[in-house]
């Protein structure tokens, strides 16, 4: 059953790629009733429902976690964990995002850098691009400090030591 499971996970990122993202899930789904213990095809489905608007957010937060909860390899966990984090952003769930980057950074020393740098920048965006024209400046304000924060921890430093640098 898991040899046909990651036959039809792979078909579902064929389709995925070629934009048929509604027949994609479609197999998706098909994999995980073959092994429900099958991490790529939660990951899939999680992926392919993000750009479908008919499908629940909350519904694909839990894709994403069964996925992390399934899938062994830290590695892949770590990918897994930026992805819901990038989607908790684009859904304005941002402590999540935030938790979501953070723990890929732990599991991912490597590549923490880049996960917290895109934290950074897109926790910003998001704040920025949510804000109305009566949005505060003291609002957009604490999503820079924020960002800033996340900037020094890419960097390996303390935001406080990132701050006398910046004031030279």
């Amino acid at each position: 059953m898991a040899e046909d499971a990651a036959k039809e996970v792979a078909a579902g990122q064929r389709l995925m790629a070629e934009g048929e993202l509604k027949g994609a899930l479609s197999r998706f789904n098909k994999a995980i009733r073959l092994d429900p213990n099958n991490p790529d095809g939660y990951f899939g489905k999680a992926e392919a429902a993000a750009a479908l608007p008919q499908v629940a957010t909350d519904e694909i937060i839990a894709n994403y976690t069964k996925a992390v909860e399934l899938q062994k390899d830290e590695g892949e966990k770590a990918m897994i964990y930026s992805q819901l984090g990038a989607f908790a952003l684009r859904e304005g769930k941002l402590d999540m995002a935030e938790a979501s980057y953070k723990k890929a950074a732990e599991m991912d020393i490597e590549n923490a850098p880049y996960y917290m740098s895109d934290l950074a920048i897109e926790y910003y965006m998001s704040v920025a691009k949510r804000m109305d024209e009566e949005g505060s400046n003291l609002e957009l304000d604490a999503a820079r400090k924020k960002s800033l924060a996340f900037f020094a921890k890419a960097l390996d430093m303390d935001p406080k030591d990132a701050a006398k640098l910046l004031n030279l």
